[in-house]
């Protein structure tokens, strides 16, 4: 089997003919089947997302979508996608795309089609494969900038001091949840010190990863 990890899915997408789906990556690998009907897929690196304008931080939805219109982008508003490589294809009914975590793409029905997609991790005796690919490059600012937009997301609520208070606790929650990973310690830090500075606040102030490491191997 090519998906031994699943997320989320499988998804069924029924769209008319000039269904737009705007510019967005998602935060997990994803298979696109179409099964009726031809789609027009466009992707962009996920190293190129700022030059593609993301939605200000503390947008809503779980996913970040983009500014630029992909069919016709208005360079004198968006000027740094000018020269931004994209990679398009028309898939077939019966054919497959993969799309990688936080990799931008915009989709179209050719057609009147039918689809379905399933998202999907790593296949991995490591519990955390797909948690420390994501933290690499390419997809790793991508990332960064999609949990600072869930950061943002979650600061007017009045238990956000309380998320802080178990920051790195949260996160560790947050992954298992969403990828049932079980990221170490280590990773946990990583993101801590990125949205603590982020926050402008001291990293000395919360619990320190090990705080948990206990309770998540027991």
């Amino acid at each position: 089997s090519l998906v031994q990890h699943k997320h989320n899915g499988p998804y069924m997408w029924v769209a008319p003919r000039g269904h737009y789906e705007f510019c967005h990556f998602d935060p997990d690998d994803n298979f696109l089947v179409p099964c009726q009907g031809r789609k027009r897929v466009r992707l962009w690196l996920p190293q190129d997302f700022l030059s593609l304008y993301p939605n200000p931080l503390g947008s809503m939805g779980k996913t970040v979508q983009f500014a630029v219109n992909s069919d016709l982008p208005d360079l004198a508003r968006h000027p740094l996608a000018r020269g931004v490589t994209c990679l398009e294809a028309t898939v077939l009914p019966g054919q497959m795309c993969f799309i990688p975590a936080f990799t931008l793409h915009q989709v179209t029905a050719i057609d009147d089609s039918i689809s379905v997609n399933i998202f999907f991790g790593d296949h991995s005796l490591d519990k955390n494969a797909f948690f420390a690919k994501i933290l690499r490059p390419p997809q790793r600012d991508a990332f960064i900038y999609w949990m600072l937009n869930i950061i943002e997301q979650n600061r007017p609520s009045p238990s956000f001091a309380n998320l802080l208070s178990y920051l790195p606790r949260s996160l560790s929650q947050f992954a298992s949840k969403l990828w049932a990973e079980n990221p170490t310690p280590e990773q946990i830090d990583v993101l801590v010190n990125i949205i603590c500075e982020h926050l402008g606040i001291e990293r000395s102030l919360l619990p320190v990863a090990h705080d948990y490491e206990t309770r998540k191997h027991a």
